[in-house]
């Protein structure tokens, strides 16, 4: 009796396994979806170049025009000689002052390199500068157009030819060719890929009833060129089903 009960266990574990799916080829059921997706093209960054005169070429409240993309951020630097009790500051409207003092002996190089020193102090967050001999250049932080810097009342040059604009996303469209993978299961690595066609669709045909992972690649919108996973899980509950996996949208 114990032999025959031992035996049928065993043709019952036996059949059990033989029975039980797992996920993967084999089976009569499907998952479909489609891709779609919008090209990033960088921005640029407004870059102004300012060559500054000597000393000797100031005048005591002379002044020069410098903007961000933002209009709470626009700046005036204007230039204080001490040998004069008057007010240097003209105290335009809407903008803030930054000071320069300076000495009529000062040579051009001296008013580069205090004009930057007065804009690192005040406005850091908005500018990255550097100086090269009497040239001081000023790059904005934002992808974004600035109004133009104006040399104001001095003698100074200011150089406006390279000019920011944003980023740009593209409207949404179909993306053909576009790879798609699949993870069966619990497996940590993608089991098989498929090209989306001229619609940006794709099917994973002839799959168990089971878990899966679909997954395409995008870059990210930080313009950096790095990518990330963009997944969805889908569970396939019965045979010949068709299976949504719904809309990738991605950034290329």
């Amino acid at each position: 009796m114990k032999k025959i009960i031992y035996f049928f266990s065993l043709a019952v574990l036996l059949l059990n396994t033989a029975c039980k799916k797992i996920e993967g080829p084999g089976g009569t059921a499907a998952i479909r979806g489609n891709v779609t997706g919008h090209q990033v093209k960088n921005g640029d960054v407004e870059i102004t170049e300012v060559t500054c005169t000597s000393g000797a070429l100031l005048e005591h409240g002379n002044y020069w025009l410098l903007n961000t993309n933002m209009t709470s951020k626009y700046y005036y630097i204007y230039y204080s000689n001490p040998t004069w009790i008057s007010d240097a500051d003209p105290h335009l409207s809407g903008r803030i002052g930054i000071e320069v003092v300076f000495n009529y002996s000062d040579s051009n190089l001296d008013i580069a390199q205090n004009t930057k020193i007065a804009i690192d102090a005040i406005a850091n967050s908005g500018f990255t500068t550097s100086i090269q001999q009497d040239i001081i250049s000023i790059e904005n932080a934002a992808l974004a157009p600035v109004p133009d810097a104006d040399n104001g009342s001095t003698s100074f040059s200011v150089d406006i030819s390279k000019q920011g604009k944003y980023g740009l996303i593209t409207a949404t469209s179909p993306i053909a060719n576009e790879r798609v993978y699949i993870i069966y299961g619990q497996n940590a690595f993608a089991s098989q890929d498929v090209r989306t066609n001229a619609n940006g669709e794709f099917s994973f045909e002839g799959l168990q009833v089971g878990k899966y992972t679909v997954y395409v690649n995008s870059l990210q919108a930080n313009g950096t060129g790095a990518t990330l996973q963009l997944d969805k899980e889908i569970v396939i509950d019965s045979e010949q089903s068709i299976n949504a996996a719904g809309t990738f949208d991605i950034l290329y």
